[in-house]
């Protein structure tokens, strides 16, 4: 089956990381699978860089005269966290069309924010007649451009007002994108993939695509790297201590407040409170994520900050050193951590959000707090800490993982999928 894959990147980021482990799954499972993207940073012979956008001489100059310019300036939308305004793609399609010689069978959307904008995923259903799967990194394709809503209900509707852009009111950018996603996409046969089920739930809520068909598949996780491996050889490699309990966390920016850091540092002060001294002096963090060094300051354990891992095998392998991995997100469409961190046979303690309830069991595999509640989350590390099943566990995690992330499994649900909306085409 021949299936072209479009994101923004192909390895920088989660969404580009789980969009690019689909692709070379199913390359590894027989399909004939291809990456378009934005930005390529592998080296994968499969993944093809865009051609950049036509040049626009004119517009270019007035774009950099309007900087100058307040009332023009001002008049630019911008936004108080991640955002898709809906701007000219960042691909010379018509090119990229002209030069593709083999026509696919499925069209697969990622996270494309600056690379696709409505217009151009009409013209490439209009052009190639073929079942578009679009898979729900977050929520921004059923928005008026926020990746995630938070409290906001707009989605529901038909957005507008929205609080996330600096300059909002009913018929804001918000609305405008709304809309274009109304005329251009609304009646196309778009087949939606949500990796868990709060991505399925928040589609169902959405004043847009609520009627189209939408899936319940997990990302894959390659269990040749996310395995259990000798914790012992594990910590060597990352100089932990070997007889403590070490709790690992962490996230690509720690400081953003989706990730729940501020949840998270009140949680380890509570924990610090109730512990018994010698558990207490016993317990290590291992920190990963950008700009870390100010959060390390506010925990009061002893631990090791250790940046942005940026390849999958250090990433095991600091899951593999650890005995808990702590995930505090509290808006969230994943993440791949908590399957990522229970293939490697790591218990998981999270907040009940995103895809965390698919797979924690308290008490079992990990445990299921409170949502955004820092005093479960500490109760949470605490009973695990204090675990005297410790190894049924972690093999209870492994399971949790290996029933709904295999690369094998995901890769049939896709191929299953792709093939009954041919036939139904």
């Amino acid at each position: 089956m021949r299936i072209l894959h479009f994101s923004t990147d192909d390895i920088s980021g989660g969404a580009a990381k789980a969009a690019h482990r689909l692709h070379s799954a199913l390359c590894e499972f027989g399909h004939e699978s291809q990456m378009v993207v934005m930005i390529k940073k592998s080296h994968d012979d499969q993944v093809i860089q865009a051609p950049p956008p036509a040049p626009r001489p004119f517009a270019s100059r007035f774009e950099r005269l309007s900087q100058h310019i307040p009332i023009l300036r001002d008049r630019q939308p911008s936004a108080k966290y991640t955002y898709n305004f809906d701007l000219p793609p960042q691909m010379n399609l018509e090119k990229w069309i002209a030069e593709t010689k083999q026509s696919p069978e499925i069209i697969c959307l990622h996270w494309t924010n600056g690379f696709l904008d409505v217009k151009a995923i009409r013209r490439l259903y209009d052009h190639f007649r073929c079942p578009i799967v679009w898979i729900m990194a977050d929520q921004e394709p059923m928005t008026g451009g926020c990746h995630y809503s938070f409290d906001c209900k707009g989605f529901t509707r038909e957005c507008g007002n929205c609080p996330q852009l600096m300059r909002s009111y009913p018929n804001d950018h918000s609305r405008v994108v709304w809309q274009r996603k109304k005329d251009f996409l609304a009646e196309v046969p778009i087949c939606f993939v949500a990796p868990t089920s709060w991505g399925r739930e928040r589609l169902r809520q959405s004043s847009l695509f609520q009627n189209h068909r939408c899936e319940l598949i997990p990302y894959p996780i390659d269990d040749q790297v996310f395995r259990p491996f000798d914790q012992r050889i594990a910590r060597d490699l990352f100089h932990l201590p070997q007889e403590k309990k070490v709790i690992f966390f962490g996230a690509t920016y720690l400081e953003d407040p989706r990730k729940g850091m501020a949840q998270l540092v009140e949680a380890l002060n509570l924990l610090a409170q109730k512990l018994s001294s010698t558990v207490r002096d016993n317990v290590y963090l291992l920190v990963a994520g950008l700009n870390g060094k100010p959060l390390m300051e506010q925990l009061p354990f002893p631990g090791k900050y250790v940046g942005q891992l940026n390849d999958d095998v250090t990433l095991a392998l600091a899951y593999q050193a650890a005995d808990i991995f702590v995930c505090p997100s509290t808006e969230e469409a994943g993440p791949m951590m908590i399957p990522e961190a229970l293939m490697c046979g790591t218990p998981v303690v999270a907040f009940n959000s995103g895809g965390a309830p698919d797979l924690i069991k308290s008490k079992t595999n990990g445990y299921l707090a409170k949502y955004a509640d820092p005093d479960d989350l500490a109760q949470g590390i605490e009973i695990l800490l204090e675990a005297d099943n410790e190894q049924a566990i972690r093999d209870a995690a492994v399971s949790a993982a290996k029933e709904k992330h295999m690369p094998k499994a995901v890769t049939r649900m896709h191929s299953e999928l792709y093939r009954s909306l041919i036939s139904n085409g």
